[in-house]
């Protein structure tokens, strides 16, 4: 059922003739399944148009920070990194949060090996000798600092090889593309991609998984080029239909 902000929206746009503007959003890379699949769709079916980036969260501020881009909504991984644009946010809501840990496709050369694992025995499978893991960018993207506090939590910091070791630091956006050709054998993601993506996973072991520290934060910009439509995209994702999908996809709203 569509909102009423959306149907004032489409109103709008009959009575003037215009196309639908988008609604500009610069998102955190481990939703580009949803958001570039059942999310855009469902925006469409509601009249509104959908302009997405995804990257990394901490990239991603560091472009709102360096006015690099200019976005309606800003949607991070790590809620500390909204607060820090300080008076270019509007508002901003923590709306959900996810899990931590491990994931791999059918591809994977130790396939069995980690269907038959628990959290337990994740360090062990990963120390197996040729096993070829990726991660992201700790400096770049929140997920990438999370990985590296999980394994030494677990005493897996010798995994990690060196700081910018370029055999498993991977952009976000690529990750998952080399976990599903095969290239390389696991992952270490967040649930909500895991499942939007249709890979298996398991969680790291304890606090290790950091399900009370991986928020969700949706901001809308204070400058926000088409505020009409970056507040329906909010009452969307937040209280709409877009609840529904992500939930679907993994993530868990309070």
């Amino acid at each position: 059922m569509r909102s009423r902000l959306a149907l004032a929206l489409i109103a709008a746009l009959v009575l003037t003739g215009a196309a639908p503007a988008p609604v500009s959003v610069l998102y955190a890379g481990s939703l580009v399944t949803p958001m570039e699949g059942a999310i855009k769709a469902a925006l469409a079916g509601d009249g509104i148009a959908f302009d997405g980036e995804p990257g990394g969260s901490k990239k991603l501020a560091n472009y709102i920070r360096d006015g690099v881009r200019s976005p309606d909504v800003f949607i991070s991984v790590d809620p500390a990194l909204v607060h820090g644009l300080g008076d270019r946010v509007l508002r901003a809501t923590t709306f959900a949060f996810t899990t931590l840990g491990v994931g791999w496709a059918d591809t994977s050369r130790f396939a069995s090996q980690l269907k038959a694992a628990d959290s337990a025995r994740v360090r062990y499978i990963l120390s197996l000798p040729g096993f070829r893991l990726g991660r992201t960018d700790p400096q770049l993207d929140p997920k990438g600092a999370y990985t590296v506090e999980a394994l030494r939590d677990i005493g897996g910091a010798a995994l990690l090889g060196s700081a910018g070791n370029a055999a498993q630091v991977f952009p976000e956006e690529d990750l998952l593309a080399r976990v599903d050709t095969g290239e390389i054998d696991a992952g270490v993601f967040y649930q909500t991609e895991a499942v939007a993506r249709g890979l298996h996973f398991v969680p790291f072991p304890g606090k290790a998984a950091m399900s009370d520290k991986i928020g969700y934060t949706l901001a809308v910009m204070r400058g926000a080029p088409h505020r009409a439509q970056a507040a329906a995209f909010e009452r969307f994702i937040l209280t709409g239909p877009g609840r529904t999908l992500l939930t679907q996809a993994g993530l868990h709203y309070h």
